[in-house]
């Protein structure tokens, strides 16, 4: 059992690891691009052989060339993932999830099957649930093969979830009644897509539950998102403006949309009543309209594309996460965290995150919640200061992205060593 043990060590420390990817990561300018890169990144930098195959939506289209750093080799294949309401209306009536649909290509099939037969591999990282399809392709592929590499799901969220928490909100009858349909099909296609894997690698403890809860019964770790240290410390020489909350995310993402309407219309008012000097500043690529207009309302100010999310939030005196829905976790807390800012956000936005209201976070739902946090941290200097403090101890303690990656690779290999 010893002499089998080490053999195992010693075979696994160099993995040659096939990654299937539902776009190119990048720019590193939203959670998701940020997430899948710096794991492939830090599992290249750790010694493993990382080979890409990425699919290259006409939404994040990029060439190959910008992820041959974190590779050894990386193939693309264009795809186009955009809406389109007859495609959508198909997948309706064949009782289908459209989310999942519009990423299953047969020829991105080819191409892994190719892959698989040319290559040996010890592990099939799909990243992200909207590659899921491609499981079984694997499976097929490598029917028979002994030892059959692992295929392991990185998700970064659950995303059935996401649709039932934004439908809850819903003010439209009709769209209401789509997330809800979405939510329940896009059940059915992670409940196969889990049961395909020899692994799932979940974001966040409550994910976590969620995968056990519909039926899931294999290896299941819960490996958060990191944050980089080196980019995310605070420079002395960038002015904190005082009197200034601020927001950040990819506004292209309807969560992100729902938690600015709402904390614009809900939040704003009552802050502009009783502290009229407090301004909201919101940040983020693919700006929508609707976001755009919010700097309509006084107090509030809208950068549709800034050079650096570290310089951004330095710049601001709080950060806010008004979350309403969504899933997985929140890559810009954890940023925050590490320049010690002070945080205020919604149970939801804090999902995944190692934080206790009070000591490193204050949480708030309703917009008094909210007005009062603000009013706190605006007028107490040392409890903001505290609250910053403490918020990136916890960040340079958990959430490296060097300690994140090496709990991977800790995974990687108790799967591999289960032949």
């Amino acid at each position: 059992m010893r002499v089998e043990s080490l053999f195992s060590v010693k075979l696994l420390q160099f993995m040659r690891i096939l990654a299937i990817l539902s776009r190119v990561p990048f720019p590193l300018t939203d959670g998701g691009a940020i997430l899948s890169y710096n794991t492939l990144k830090h599992l290249h930098k750790a010694g493993h052989d990382v080979q890409i195959l990425a699919l290259n939506t006409k939404k994040h289209h990029q060439s190959p060339d910008v992820l041959r750093d974190i590779a050894a080799s990386v193939q693309t294949l264009d795809i186009d993932t955009d809406i389109h309401a007859s495609e959508a209306l198909q997948s309706l009536l064949h009782g289908e999830s459209y989310i999942a649909k519009r990423f299953e290509s047969n020829a991105f099939a080819k191409m892994l099957q190719k892959a698989l037969q040319t290559s040996h591999f010890d592990i099939i990282h799909l990243d992200h649930t909207l590659t899921g399809w491609y499981a079984h392709i694997a499976k097929e592929a490598l029917q028979g093969l002994k030892p059959a590499p692992k295929v392991v799901l990185r998700t970064h969220n659950v995303e059935y979830t996401i649709q039932e928490r934004l439908a809850k909100h819903e003010q439209n009858a009709l769209r209401k009644w789509y997330r809800k349909h979405e939510a329940k099909q896009m059940k059915k296609v992670e409940k196969r897509i889990f049961a395909e894997c020899d692994g799932v690698v979940a974001i966040t403890p409550e994910d976590a539950a969620i995968i056990r809860q519909m039926g899931y019964n294999g290896a299941l770790e819960v490996i958060p998102a990191g944050a980089d240290t080196t980019e995310f410390t605070r420079n002395p020489d960038v002015k904190r403006l005082p009197k200034t909350l601020c927001y950040i995310g990819g506004m292209d993402w309807l969560p992100n949309v729902e938690a600015m309407r709402y904390f614009v219309r809900e939040v704003m008012p009552l802050v502009r009543e009783t502290m009229p000097e407090m301004v909201l500043h919101i940040a983020g690529k693919r700006m929508t309209d609707e976001v755009r207009n919010f700097a309509n309302e006084r107090g509030v100010f809208v950068h549709p594309d800034v050079p650096s999310a570290s310089v951004f939030l330095q710049t601001h005196e709080i950060l806010v996460v008004p979350l309403l829905s969504g899933g997985g976790m929140r890559l810009k807390i954890v940023e925050a965290m590490a320049l010690g800012m002070p945080i205020i956000s919604t149970r939801i936005g804090a999902e995944g995150v190692n934080v206790r209201d009070g000591e490193n976070i204050l949480f708030a739902e309703t917009p008094q919640e909210f007005l009062a946090a603000i009013q706190t941290l605006s007028n107490d200097d040392a409890f903001r200061e505290h609250l910053g403090s403490n918020a990136r101890k916890t960040a340079l303690e958990q959430y490296t992205w060097e300690a994140v990656v090496k709990r991977q690779i800790a995974f990687y290999e108790r799967l591999c060593s289960r032949q």
